[in-house]
């Protein structure tokens, strides 16, 4: 039987596999949206991954992009304790464009403002909520009257609607 001691070395060992495991997940998000930023295909992303597909690897960036979202959840939680449900929702449309602004391999060129709209959106997931708001107006300056694809052009929609309009229809929000 193994000692107090040993037990907790290796509980401490499988933690930090845990964050390893995370950081390299991250790690791994990145590097998929730099390669698609640069031109890279999905077909040679998978080799890279060795994945059997590009189908492979666009869902294994999805599972990815997902843990990313789970495991900053409470993080964020924290941040936006007090600020009501608001800042909640206006973080929640920020992550969503910057997400599928990092999915699109041609982001970059689309404008000349683009690659600083991407890392202006990049610090929303852990902005206090008045960066956040600030971050948020930034982002939408830079990118008014921009023609985009459609599922680009309704993330930035929805991300408007929640800057300009803070409160829930039903009412006011409780300070």
């Amino acid at each position: 039987m193994v000692g107090e001691a040993g037990s907790v070395t290796e509980l401490d060992g499988l933690r930090g596999i845990r964050a390893r495991r995370a950081a390299l997940d991250a790690e791994e998000l990145e590097l998929i949206d730099r390669a698609r930023r640069s031109g890279v295909t999905w077909p040679a992303i998978a080799v890279a991954l060795g994945l059997g597909s590009r189908q492979a690897a666009e869902q294994r960036r999805r599972n990815l992009a997902r843990a990313a979202e789970r495991d900053s959840l409470p993080r964020r939680s924290e941040l936006d304790q007090g600020y009501g449900d608001s800042v909640t929702r206006l973080r929640r449309q920020a992550v969503d464009l910057y997400r599928r602004i990092g999915a699109d391999r041609r982001w970059d060129a689309r404008f000349t403002r683009a690659a600083l709209v991407r890392e202006t959106l990049s610090a929303a997931p852990d902005a206090p909520a008045g960066a956040l708001y600030d971050l948020v107006t930034a982002a939408l300056d830079d990118l008014e009257n921009r023609l985009l694809p459609a599922p680009l052009r309704a993330s930035v929609q929805r991300l408007r609607i929640e800057a300009r309009h803070p409160r829930k229809p039903g009412g006011p929000e409780q300070a």
